[in-house]
């Protein structure tokens, strides 16, 4: 299986063993492939954010290179919620030639790091936010054209352009925010915002280069001799302290990580650098770490009206998509009757759902009244990937119950009634603003949904941005421009070493 597993140590006896990692043939221990698990936890023993999430526990990050959570209190926020002053913990060191402190410079060096193609997913966010960083992007862009620049050009660009909500000042690094964001340490909890060193300077990201000289701030570092074929060796760090890490440990002597034989698919995951070796969420646990799915149409299709979604929403059965993903491979799954996830603080109560199992009888007449009649026939655009192609299949097994007939095709394909949507969040606790930006079918009027969850981000007293959420998801509920099928809690690649706790860094 694509994943770690113990093995015996060939090393001298260290009271721990090794471990052996593999990953996807192509690709480096980047940004490459955020939702690709491999990627993060292979950076999150090597390198540090300013916050992190726990390996047992996802729901909000915490302090990790940051002294500690900043609050209006202890003056971290502003007043209007726009300006955010973080502190750096002292004592932690990178392991170069000569060990130094992380520094400020070594968080705003990361955060434009953004700019690199390789955290493309991210820019959308980070840009939005943060005051100046939008047109960094565009000036990056406009220099480069794409990021096989020379490494001296990359790194004078990065001295040489200021981004004003950008700052280092004393031992804090200083935001300006466009407007306020209570989910701001949330995405700076990504791998995507990790601390840079100035090594990094020197070497074009993802380069071979790079890892050869590449400090590390966490428990491991790349071992200085990369084995052939582009496997390599994590060791020990000796600049590591664990007194000041209080979201890592070190459990194994060396960890190997090669290649995987024969194109071994890799379990998705979700966000980059965030999730590592967490154990399966349960049932009622689903938000911010489960895969769900929804329906929605295209204009002009079969199911365009909302009369048509209304009755798709009740001739689905849910349960049986749930015992479908299960049967697949899910480690959880369940029935999914609000746009947000099961589990999310903000999902409102589903008082007056539709039963797991839908209801036949209502849901015929009301398919009729949709045009749906028996012997219809609808296109259903499916997104790549052996997960999507499951709830397809177990969805048209459940509508020709009803005498229709779905038909799947490519996303993209023209002509297509109806999109099977999936989505997992790209980074843990808080993640309904990438919902909205990836999912959500926004169309800024002044009824839509969005307009609420906008609010609900900016808010910051968190009740009342749960109360604002609860809003968002009934109204994004009974809007039905998503209809909310299942949400399932896909395996990740992970050794029974986590059930004892070897492998939980």
């Amino acid at each position: 299986m694509t994943g770690v597993r113990e093995r015996e140590s060939t090393a001298a006896p260290t009271g721990r063993g090794q471990l052996r990692f593999l990953r996807p043939v192509a690709g480096a221990p980047d940004e490459g492939e955020p939702g690709r698990i491999g990627t993060g936890q292979v950076l999150r023993l090597i390198t540090r954010q300013l916050f992190a999430c726990a390996a047992t526990d996802a729901a909000r990050p915490v302090p990790d290179v940051a002294r500690e959570l900043p609050t209006v209190d202890n003056g971290g926020i502003s007043e209007d919620g726009r300006t955010w002053r973080i502190r750096l913990r002292p004592g932690v060191r990178w392991d170069a030639q000569r060990a130094r402190e992380v520094g400020v410079s070594d968080a705003v060096r990361g955060l434009k790091r953004t700019a690199h193609p390789l955290a493309r997913p991210m820019r959308h966010y980070f840009g939005a936010l943060i005051e100046g960083l939008a047109d960094y992007y565009r000036h990056y862009d406009a220099e480069f054209g794409h990021w096989e620049a020379h490494a001296p050009a990359l790194a004078q660009f990065s001295h040489l352009t200021r981004v004003p909500g950008l700052q280092a000042e004393g031992d804090s690094v200083v935001l300006r925010l466009t407007e306020p964001a209570n989910d701001l340490i949330d995405l700076l909890a990504t791998g995507y915002a990790a601390v840079a060193p100035r090594e990094y300077d020197y070497y074009v990201p993802d380069s071979p280069e790079l890892y050869r000289c590449n400090p590390a701030c966490g428990p491991y570092r790349i071992a200085r001799q990369l084995t052939p074929g582009g496997d390599f060796v994590l060791e020990p760090n000796p600049r590591w302290d664990p007194a000041t890490d209080p979201i890592r440990r070190r459990t194994a002597s060396r960890i190997d990580i090669v290649a995987s034989p024969g194109d071994q698919p890799v379990d998705d995951a979700t966000g980059f650098g965030v999730l590592s070796w967490d154990l399966p969420a349960t049932p009622a646990r689903f938000g911010g770490t489960g895969c769900s799915y929804y329906l929605s149409a295209t204009p002009g299709g079969a199911a365009a009206s909302s009369a048509a979604r209304h009755a798709l929403s009740w001739a689905i059965d849910r349960a049986a998509l749930a015992d479908a993903a299960r049967a697949a491979g899910a480690e959880g799954a369940a029935a999914q009757h609000g746009v947000l996830q099961p589990g999310d603080p903000g999902a409102a109560p589903a008082t007056d759902a539709v039963p797991d199992t839908g209801d036949p009888a209502r849901a015929r007449h009301l398919l009729a009244d949709a045009g749906l009649t028996p012997g219809s026939r609808v296109l259903l655009a499916v997104p790549a990937g052996s997960r999507p192609t499951v709830v397809a299949a177990a969805l048209a097994e459940v509508l020709i119950r009803y005498g229709v007939t779905t038909v799947p095709v490519p996303v993209g394909e023209p002509g297509a009634d109806l999109v099977l949507r999936e989505w997992a969040p790209r980074w843990a606790g808080n993640a309904n603003r990438d919902l909205l930006h990836r999912i959500w079918p926004s169309d800024g009027g002044a009824g839509d949904p969005a307009v609420v969850a906008a609010d609900a981000l900016r808010t910051m007293e968190p009740g009342a941005a749960t109360t604002l959420w609860r809003r968002f998801d009934r109204l994004a509920t009974a809007d039905l421009r998503l209809v909310p099928l299942v949400v399932a809690d896909w395996p990740r690649a992970r050794a029974d070493a986590v059930a004892t706790g070897v492998a939980q860094w």
